[in-house]
């Protein structure tokens, strides 16, 4: 009966799905700037001339440097921590003192059982327009679309699945995302608890690592190139500390369970972690390095973190060709991506839809 009870305390939460939970629209803090998008590059040390130099960008039709699609689900959309005219955010000398909880506003959540802890689990996004430099990014909808209780080695709760939408100054649709989390307490589970979504991970491939660049942007693959079961070549990531503080620095993400060991075990993980906005950019990176410039990248996911990418692993991201079509006048191909570390496979495996330029077009 204990167990029944904890679950149907989330009923109240999975009667509100289809409730838009957004309020107003949420205007970005600013623009998206040449030296924002150097910074979220930085700690990828992605070097692909379409986010840092406008004569390439313009050349394969875009208005400006390029945003990475990465970093339009969360820091090119961010509403900032503080402005004049706001009360302090710091109040307490406290070294563990956590950042109060007064951003520029705050959405309005589900009913539901109370929590102490969460962290991202899966995202989906639907790329429409490409993100420049210049363009002022708007959040609208927060739409709760899913609610699934469980109980993970971390503790008990429910994944939360919620629904928006970002337009830019123009008032174009530019991406329709899906972002999961894992809303808990932290404890220790019942024998047999099932991890976090899904319940079992497949085993790792076992993808040699690619640690260094070496990509010939002036070579694009076109979709002539490409063929069924073709590996997407690997790419690996060294979390260290210092690379996960300078990515908090350049992604905006300022969670301490990312940066602080002691935080990351009171919510029940291993140590401090990636966040998403880091694994979207390592993926982004892996793919892009594949279709080249010309390439489109139209649809990421659902991705879905499995376990904690933790400081001292190096996360190795790599992929496979699952589907090549054509829809709509364009050249499509599916990739299965997934990363993994030491324990098994951390991320994915998920799809991501790009569309690649044709020899005969």
């Amino acid at each position: 009966m204990a167990d029944e009870r904890w679950q149907q305390a989330w009923d109240i939460t999975a009667r509100a799905v289809g409730t838009d939970y957004g309020g107003e629209p949420e205007k970005a803090v600013e623009a998206v700037e040449l030296s924002s998008i150097r910074r979220f590059c930085e700690p990828l040390e992605f070097d692909c001339p379409l986010h840092y130099d406008a004569a390439v960008a313009r050349e394969y039709g875009f208005r400006d440097v390029l945003a990475p699609w990465s970093g339009i689900s969360q820091t090119f959309s961010r509403r900032g921590h503080w402005r004049p005219g706001m009360p302090t955010r710091y109040p307490a000398p406290d070294r563990d003192a956590v950042i109060l909880d007064t951003e520029l506003g705050v959405d309005p959540e589900p009913p539901g059982p109370p929590y102490t802890a969460t962290f991202a689990t899966d995202i989906e996004i639907e790329y429409h327009e490409p993100v420049c430099v210049g363009d002022r990014l708007t959040r609208s909808g927060r739409r709760l679309v899913a609610v699934v209780p469980r109980e993970t080695r971390v503790g008990r709760g429910a994944f939360l699945t919620f629904e928006s939408r970002l337009h830019n100054q123009r008032g174009e649709l530019v991406a329709v995302q899906r972002n999961g989390s894992f809303r808990y307490t932290p404890g220790v589970p019942a024998e047999g608890a099932r991890p976090a979504r899904p319940a079992e991970a497949p085993e790792p491939r076992g993808v040699p690592p690619a640690l260094a660049s070496s990509v010939d942007w002036s070579r694009q693959r076109h979709v002539e190139d490409v063929s069924v079961g073709e590996e997407v070549p690997p790419l690996a990531v060294h979390l260290t500390i210092a690379r996960l503080v300078v990515e908090a620095g350049a992604n905006l993400d300022f969670s301490r369970v990312h940066h602080n060991t002691a935080v990351a075990h009171a919510t029940g993980a291993p140590d401090m972690y990636a966040n998403n906005v880091f694994i979207q950019g390592w993926w982004e990176r892996c793919v892009r390095e594949y279709i080249g410039l010309a390439g489109r990248v139209r649809r990421v996911g659902p991705l879905r973190m499995r376990i904690f990418n933790t400081v001292g692993e190096t996360v190795v991201t790599g992929g496979v060709v699952r589907r090549v079509w054509e829809e709509a006048g364009e050249h499509l191909v599916e990739l299965e991506m997934r990363s993994e570390i030491s324990r098994g496979i951390s991320v994915g495996p998920g799809p991501v839809i790009v569309a690649l330029p044709s020899r005969g077009s």
